[in-house]
């Protein structure tokens, strides 16, 4: 064994004794049992181990009297120091004690027999791990007197300790450093030790050094302390496992990414994207490459989102089959609603998320309105959203479902994380290395994270998105004003569920508010119409709040969204 440096003697032993009932609990007692004498022998043997023999006169105020050893006590600021107790026995009058019980109880054993009345009882056990290094060489220490849940009027121990050249005591309370009425040396090397009066859960611990003849092993075995500070060491062992530990789970995200999570191709948005098509009637609008407004939505983001619902309905509207009638408030603060009439069921020019947004919006009647969409949406919506992944899987722009690449990633981000949170509760009870199982957490998060951006676009996808980024430079910085006033409010329309979806909205509203030249109220636009008095000049704000108000309550309806 290694030296391990130690205070003084005395000092020693306070950091043995002080704490040593403080780690657990005194043991039950009747209030009138009386210990009457005392007396212990120890002898300590050629390999290190103490036999101890005690002698306790009392009169037991109860049937049954007992004691608890403490195996653990306080022996620095970062250390406990740990006792091995074997082979206990008891006899009571000479006889082996009836209903005697060893129990293993919080850093102690706890020793029980049956007994009434006056008796002598006599424990004997061994210990080990009493011998230790020091500064001041190898010492012998063990509290021989402990546990007892009455007062001791006097105390006599003698311990055989071949080759001790010095020895000390302490006794008394919790937190006593006051030295035993007497203890010696005598000539035959045996410590004599003598305490008046050991108060109820008062100890006597006695400590003893060896000369250079002792040939006795040291056996003292330490274990750290726990404390936050120590499960969470900060040393190059620690400190460098994290590191690499979390570097690893780092660079293994990225490659996951780099390998997997990359779209196939990279197209820059080049130029703005014209959505004109200039024909025998005029000029008509054509989106690039015949895209939606709800595929746009979650091209970009690879998320199936409210927005993208409320553009697609948007889209819907524009194109004839339902209409938008936005209904008088009962006030002039009243709350604004929406009717919504669908004009024809569509057919299978209709891909199969705008059908099922249809049906799910429409499901209990030709007619709804926009308040009344909370209730029994939301498996109709889930629906949607399912087309809707489907959807870009099947034009070629996504190799697999954006949602289940992301959820697949996120799933294995979350069990990184938790076995992380695991492993750091066990290895900063166990050990110095919490800072380790920290390290795996951040490893599993920094996957989830990674996770968010890993469905992969294929080349197809890639390149429409370049296209989309140059449509949302075209709704962005022009405007309708080019084309011939008849085709203005039409194309505008075409527009405005493009606009929704890139947060335009407001812009292209306004392009059709701005195609009204009179003063006129407006019975409306076809797809969009409003109250009594109301002015086509009004649906930039009448159309922010019919945005704002769907995709709240398909938020509602739908928090899986």
């Amino acid at each position: 064994m290694s030296l391990k440096s130690r205070l003084l003697p005395a000092a020693l032993l306070v950091s043995l004794t002080v704490p040593m009932v403080a780690l657990g609990t005194l043991p039950a007692h009747a209030a009138d049992d009386q210990i009457t004498g005392y007396a212990a022998e120890a002898s300590l043997t050629g390999d290190g181990v103490l036999k101890v023999k005690e002698t306790v006169d009392l009169t037991a105020g109860g049937d049954t009297f007992a004691r608890t050893l403490t195996t653990r006590v306080r022996a620095n600021a970062t250390e406990d120091r740990t006792y091995e107790l074997r082979n206990v026995s008891a006899t009571v009058n000479g006889q082996p004690a009836q209903g005697f019980e060893d129990k293993s109880v919080d850093d102690g054993r706890r020793i029980s027999v049956k007994v009434s009345g006056q008796a002598e009882v006599v424990y004997s056990y061994e210990v080990g791990n009493v011998v230790a290094d020091s500064i001041e060489g190898r010492e012998v220490s063990w509290p021989i007197v402990q546990g007892f849940g009455t007062s001791i009027p006097k105390a006599t121990i003698s311990v055989s300790v071949p080759f001790a050249s010095w020895v000390t005591c302490i006794a008394g309370r919790v937190g006593s450093s006051m030295p035993c009425t007497s203890s010696q040396l005598a000539e035959s090397a045996a410590l004599e030790i003598e305490q008046n009066g050991v108060p109820a859960g008062g100890h006597l611990t006695f400590l003893t050094g060896l000369s250079d003849q002792a040939t006795v092993k040291p056996n003292a075995e330490f274990k750290t302390r726990w404390s936050l500070g120590n499960a969470f060491t900060l040393d190059k062992s620690t400190i460098g496992l994290s590191v690499l530990l979390l570097g690893l789970g780092v660079l293994g995200a990225a490659a996951l990414w780099f390998l997997r999570g990359r779209d196939a191709g990279k197209v820059g948005p080049g130029a703005p994207e014209r959505p004109v098509l200039d024909g025998a009637d005029g000029p008509q609008f054509a989106a690039p490459d015949g895209i939606r407004p709800g595929q746009v939505g979650t091209v970009v983001d690879e998320t199936a989102d409210v927005v993208d619902i409320t553009a697609t309905l948007l889209d819907l509207a524009v194109r004839n089959y339902l209409t938008i009638v936005e209904l008088p408030r009962e006030t002039h603060f009243g709350k604004l609603d929406w009717e919504l009439r669908r004009l024809n069921a569509g057919g299978p020019e209709l891909l199969p998320y705008e059908k099922a947004l249809l049906d799910a919006v429409f499901a209990e009647g030709e007619t709804v309105q926009v308040s009344a969409l909370g209730h029994g949406l939301r498996s109709r919506l889930n629906l949607v959203r399912e087309q809707l992944y489907a959807d870009v899987v099947t034009q070629g722009w996504f190799a697999s479902r954006p949602d289940a690449v992301r959820n697949r990633w996120t799933t294995a981000g979350l069990v990184l994380l938790g076995a992380g949170v695991v492993l750091t509760i066990v290895l900063a009870i166990a050990t110095k290395y919490g800072l380790v199982g920290f390290a795996v957490m951040l490893a599993g998060l920094a996957l989830t994270l990674v996770g968010q951006v890993a469905p992969a676009r294929t080349a197809r996808g890639a390149a429409v998105l370049g296209r989309v980024a140059g449509l949302q430079q075209y709704l962005t910085n022009e405007t309708s004003a080019d084309l011939p006033q008849s085709h203005r409010l039409e194309f505008a329309s075409r527009c405005l569920p493009y606009a929704a979806v890139l947060g335009l909205t407001e812009k292209w509203a306004l392009e059709i508010a701005a195609t009204d030249d009179d003063d006129d109220p407006d019975a409306g636009i076809g797809w969009y119409s409003g109250p009594e008095n109301w002015h086509l000049s009004d649906i930039g704000e009448s159309l922010s709040n019919f945005v704002t108000a769907f995709g709240g309550h398909l938020s509602t309806a739908r928090r899986l969204f």
